[in-house]
């Protein structure tokens, strides 16, 4: 890898607020990494997976590690609810969510609205079976770091990417819900809950289209959203660079940093963090004029030039860090190690009797078995 100059770069405290990880074993040498690259703390987000759970159970692993710089999103757990009925799914959403808040994470993680996720749905996220979850999540002020759609050209089929097929986000062929029904039913939850607070992912694609995204912002003073790349986004924002840096600066308190990085079995791929991060950075910090990065999931091999748009240092430092401890919070809220226990071998249980995972699987037992090492390490 050539030599990467962030020497260049502002002296910042940085906080990467999209970050997925499911490997324990990969906990020290994670938050170590991230350290030389002056990233000094971590929002890790768990999102409900119906073939696993959720990666609850890792996310508290690393929580308990490192108690003061890790913050943690959940997932909720849909194991069960297609056999339950209305009144019963409401309850059970708002326990998880009590559950959560007792436990200590610092917000929750919404993937249910990314049109592969929202075909393993049994309800849409405008159904009155989450108003409950939705007026907790808004009666306590807790962060949702939210997924909704995903880029236009993944429903187009002379414009989807190859990598973005292989990897099963091909929506053309009629069975997915399109880009603009995801968005009415996201807004119909922010009108009837005006006062949630969240963080649209991936600038909530609608980096090509900013008079749209201004409109959002205005409507909405709940909403956030995050520069986590995707595929199309840094193109739509080169395509005018001059307007996008006008919207960045007009809503400089409410644009968050996150890279997306995602940690699982293969281990860490530093050197395409380390890229995405210096990517971003000279994105956001200079007016160069510089190619994509290439091999980076996340980019689908895309080809093309981005032009930087040079913030003011007081913009960046919002951006890295001041927006996202106003959001979240100056610091993690305290973690439960005892219930966090007992979450890890709820989850464990139904992994093994629901999913069959076999015991050298089972992350969650696994989990469970961690966090009795660190609770004895800490007392």
């Amino acid at each position: 890898m050539n030599e990467l100059n962030f020497a260049k770069f502002i002296n910042a405290k940085i906080v990467d607020g999209h970050l997925h990880f499911e490997n324990v074993s990969f906990i020290k040498e994670t938050f170590n990494f991230f350290q030389t690259l002056k990233v000094e703390k971590l929002g890790i987000v768990s999102y409900a997976h119906p073939k696993k759970v959720n990666s609850n159970p890792q996310a508290l692993c690393f929580k308990a590690m490192y108690p003061e710089d890790v913050y943690i999103m959940g997932g909720l757990d849909y194991t069960g609810v297609k056999s339950y009925s209305k009144r019963r799914t409401e309850k059970e959403l708002v326990q998880q969510l009590l559950k959560m808040i007792e436990i200590g994470f610092d917000g929750v993680k919404l993937l249910e609205t990314k049109p592969t996720m929202y075909k393993e749905m049994p309800f849409s996220i405008d159904s009155s079976i989450y108003n409950s979850f939705f007026a907790l999540l808004e009666e306590h002020q807790l962060p949702i770091f939210w997924h909704v759609a995903d880029p236009e050209e993944f429903w187009d089929k002379e414009k989807i990417p190859p990598d973005a097929k292989k990897r099963g986000w091909d929506y053309t062929d009629g069975t997915y819900p399109s880009k603009e029904k995801l968005y009415s039913q996201v807004k119909n939850v922010l009108d009837k809950f005006p006062r949630l607070k969240i963080v649209f992912a991936h600038f909530y694609f609608l980096s090509r289209d900013l008079s749209r995204a201004e409109a959002i912002m205005d409507t909405y003073p709940g909403v956030n959203f995050d520069i986590t790349p995707g595929s199309e986004m840094y193109y739509n924002f080169s395509e005018d660079s001059k307007k996008a840096r006008e919207f960045f600066i007009k809503y400089q308190d409410r644009i968050l940093f996150g890279d997306d990085t995602a940690i699982r079995g293969k281990g860490i791929q530093k050197r395409q963090i380390t890229e995405k991060i210096f990517f971003m950075r000279n994105f956001l910090e200079t007016n160069e004029e510089f190619s994509m990065i290439q091999g980076d999931e996340n980019f689908l091999s895309k080809r093309g030039k981005i032009r930087g748009i040079k913030l003011p240092q007081v913009v960046l430092e919002k951006i890295y860090s001041e927006n996202f401890f106003r959001i979240v919070g100056k610091k993690p809220r305290s973690l439960n190690i005892s219930l966090a226990k007992g979450e890890c071998h709820r989850i464990g249980d139904e992994l093994k009797r629901t999913y069959r995972f076999r015991p050298e699987k089972n992350f969650a037992y696994k989990a469970e078995d961690f966090l009795v090492m660190q609770e004895g390490i800490r007392f």
